[in-house]
């Protein structure tokens, strides 16, 4: 892996500040896909719960990456912390004062599901004006193995403190995370814009073009397609893990932890493997994809049938892997594709096909295993995934 990054003093600083606030974040989403379930045991709320957390970046994501490209970054950072923090300590003041039920859960999953949505562009765009051109590569993987390091770790310490202190104390430790960034980030420098960013149609024609565009090339329908399934499945379930945790296994917040971590492990290894393998042509791409996409709903079943936490834990891990690598294969073959004249409208359609689907399948698995069981619901959703994935499979085979 490339490190130059770490030349970069401003690149340092900022990286020591959010891996304490990505900590923080993570401990949070564990708090309260926790709660959902402690006050209503309903596997159809955890759904709703997570949909709530989930969707604002579907629809919010691209209007906030439109603003990072137009506002001062540092003071748009700086401003999602506060609000960040303020979201956390009225949450935390009405559960001291009033008695925590599905109505507050759900507004405060949606609250921060808006800031988070935020969160990710901003901290993007900070992040690759932290170094010269020559460094990028290098600060984009360093940042996105960071992110996937929070994920592994952020749970395990969430599980502990929630066992040992209980959710609302947790997210006191969740606001202390915030402050580094808070009173820190301004004084981190960056390097000047390369070009103002200029309003040269509105929102709307720009994504309708890149639909279009999409829509007449077949390979991208196919990875779309893929992208489709991987995610109301994949990322559903991997945002609905108490499902399992607590409605399956009767578990605590530690084994809650553990799951979300496993998950957290497998796009570690995916993101090393994707980091250190070689570049692969278009059809090697699109074969990985398509067994990747085959391995979701593979270990959905698996999962279904499963009743062993131990066993359950090891395929949360190869699907944490298998998402995450998807993931990534699927934008390397996209990219592939692409023109510089579309390519950024087609991938926020990505982006937002991606954000969907998972927002989309946390509602699906939380309402069908309220109506047919957990097991039951996993093995079925399996099943139909697989031969819809066949079908696409058939048809980009023959064209």
């Amino acid at each position: 892996m490339n490190l130059s990054a770490f030349k970069s003093q401003p690149f340092r600083h900022y990286l020591a500040c959010v891996s304490i606030a990505l900590h923080g974040m993570w401990v949070q989403r564990l708090v309260v896909v926790w709660l959902a379930w402690d006050v209503s045991n309903s596997p159809a709320f955890v759904g709703f719960a997570a949909f709530l957390s989930f969707a604002p970046t579907m629809i919010t994501g691209p209007l906030f990456g439109v603003l990072a490209d137009r506002i001062e970054i540092r003071l748009a950072i700086f401003s999602n912390y506060i609000v960040m923090l303020i979201i956390t300590l009225s949450f935390i003041a009405v559960a001291h004062t009033y008695v925590i039920n599905m109505i507050t859960v759900a507004i405060f999953s949606a609250a921060i599901g808006i800031v988070a949505s935020a969160n990710h562009p901003f901290r993007m765009t900070m992040a690759a004006r932290l170094g010269n051109k020559e460094q990028l590569s290098s600060i984009i993987a360093i940042t996105t193995l960071n992110f996937n390091l929070s994920r592994l770790v952020g749970p395990v310490i969430g599980g502990i403190l929630i066992s040992q202190f209980g959710p609302i104390q947790t997210l006191w430790v969740t606001s202390v995370g915030f402050l580094p960034m808070i009173f820190l980030i301004q004084k981190i420098s960056i390097r000047p814009r390369d070009t103002q960013a200029k309003i040269e149609q509105r929102f709307s024609d720009a994504l309708k073009e890149g639909f279009l565009f999409t829509k007449k090339e077949p390979f991208l329908l196919y990875v779309f397609g893929l992208t489709i399934c991987v995610t109301v499945l994949g990322r559903g379930l991997l945002e609905t893990l108490p499902i399992i945790a607590q409605g399956v296994f009767k578990s605590g917040p530690n084994e809650l932890g553990l799951l979300t971590a496993g998950a957290g492990a497998g796009a570690i290894v995916a993101s090393f493997v994707k980091a250190f393998g070689k570049p692969q042509q278009k059809g090697k791409i699109g074969s990985l994809g398509a067994l990747c996409s085959i391995l979701v709903p593979i270990s959905i079943i698996m999962i279904g049938f499963s009743n062993n936490f131990f066993l359950t834990l090891g395929i949360v891990v190869l699907l944490g892997f298998v998402v995450t690598f998807f993931a990534t294969t699927m934008i390397s073959a996209a990219q592939l594709q692409l023109t510089d004249e579309f390519r950024g409208r087609v991938m926020s359609l990505w982006t937002m096909t991606a954000m969907g689907g998972g927002a989309i399948g946390a509602l699906l698995l939380g309402l069908m295993s309220e109506t047919f069981g957990i097991s039951a619901t996993f093995i079925i959703l399996g099943g139909l995934t697989t031969l819809i994935i066949a079908i696409i499979l058939f048809f980009a085979r023959s064209n």
